[in-house]
């Protein structure tokens, strides 16, 4: 059952969720609206392929970007301020400007805002549910379905932060690898436990 703003509330007081910065503006009747920050990766399309299972793979894939001041010019509009690109009908790795945890019995999932929704863009490609005992930024993985390019500014509210409670704590809360995020977490496959069991990877000569 997804938790009301006077249970955010109660819950933040508690200890149970962290949202930091925390605006009173941006609780919403069953959820919280979370920023885009300024830090964005982009998918290099010059690399002959993709295996994300070693770690020089995912460090060439991508490339980092942060937001700077542009002009825009939109019809006979000029707009200026710091902006994501999305390429044509591609995607960035990004991330909320606010940290948000949860401890106890409180699960976590975001959701892209339905406005957002209608103009041709997604923020989570389905992995957008975050396990008891997770704290950090949360990547966002926005997709322009879009065949020209889509401009979102910093600080837009990209989505909002929906809470749950479990029906008792886990036994195990979250102590993952994505766990402490500052800035948008690049994939970490690589770092899987069962991958050894799976693939043999050695040095070329």
């Amino acid at each position: 059952m997804p938790l009301s703003d006077c249970d955010i509330l109660r819950e933040m007081s508690a200890g149970n969720i962290i949202i930091e910065p925390f605006d009173r503006r941006k609780l919403q009747p069953n959820g919280y609206d979370l920023s885009i920050g300024p830090i964005f990766y982009t998918f290099n399309n010059n690399i002959d392929g993709f295996f994300p299972f070693i770690k020089e793979s995912v460090d060439m894939a991508y490339v980092r970007n942060e937001a700077q001041e542009t002009t825009l010019r939109v019809g006979k509009k000029i707009v200026r301020g710091k902006f994501i690109r999305l390429p044509p009908h591609g995607f960035v790795i990004a991330s909320t400007l606010e940290r948000v945890g949860t401890k106890k019995d409180i699960v976590a999932s975001i959701r892209c805002r339905s406005s957002l929704a209608r103009t041709g863009i997604d923020i989570v490609r389905g992995a957008g549910w975050g396990d008891v005992g997770f704290d950090g930024v949360w990547t966002i993985e926005i997709t322009n379905h879009l065949p020209v390019p889509y401009y979102l500014p910093v600080g837009l509210r990209i989505g909002q932060m929906v809470f749950f409670r479990t029906e008792t704590p886990p036994e195990k809360p979250y102590q993952g690898k994505y766990s402490g995020s500052t800035e948008p977490a690049l994939p970490k496959l690589y770092a899987d436990k069962d991958l050894a069991t799976l693939i043999e990877i050695e040095e070329s000569p």
